[in-house]
């Protein structure tokens, strides 16, 4: 066999192993490096109405871009957080009669945790988020009250939806029902 085989041969191996080995550390990080700046633009964008530990984001029109594609049908209430230190308490108290709902991401973008309307129909959520090292051996604190999410990761956030339409009635009661939710330490 020439040298100049020998050498072709060996392309066609490495060539698929670097292509694998790239294309394996595209889909691990892009989701990351994503949810990074999420994470950063809204824990830092001082522009965002801020309450009870929740952004929350003007109705989505036109100029609404910051996400990819968001719904004018519907109103958004995040909060972004970091279980290092400490779990999240979320809570929620409404009689929104519409589609609501609350997900909880991860920091590699994947969602772990949904809760809406058809789960919660009473409009109430108290949930703790506890990060991964956390040993839930019941889905219940102390008090029993409050049900234990834990989270895959440290650092993640909470994405609410509320569907809304033109009637300035639903847009006053999806107002209200944002603004119910709690986001704290």
């Amino acid at each position: 066999m020439t040298l100049k085989r020998l050498h072709w041969r060996r392309h066609l191996i490495i060539a698929p192993a670097v292509v694998a080995l790239v294309h394996g550390l595209t889909i691990w990080a892009v989701p990351r490096l994503i949810m990074d700046r999420i994470i950063a633009l809204g824990s830092t964008d001082s522009t965002l109405e801020r309450t009870n530990g929740v952004t929350l984001p003007p109705p989505t029109d036109h100029t609404q871009r910051r996400i990819v594609m968001p719904s004018p049908d519907l109103l958004y209430a995040t909060c972004f957080f970091d279980l290092n230190e400490q779990p999240l308490r979320v809570t929620l108290s409404t009689n929104y009669p519409r589609y609501w709902s609350i997900a909880l991401y991860s920091s590699s973008s994947d969602n772990f945790f949904v809760v809406n309307d058809r789960s919660a129909p009473d409009g109430h959520v108290d949930l703790t988020v506890v990060d991964p090292r956390h040993q839930a051996v019941t889905s219940t604190l102390q008090n029993g009250e409050s049900r234990v999410v834990v989270a895959p990761t440290h650092r993640g956030m909470l994405l609410m939806r509320l569907l809304v339409n033109d009637d300035p009635g639903v847009r006053a009661a999806a107002e209200l029902a944002r603004r119910s939710l709690r986001c704290s330490r």
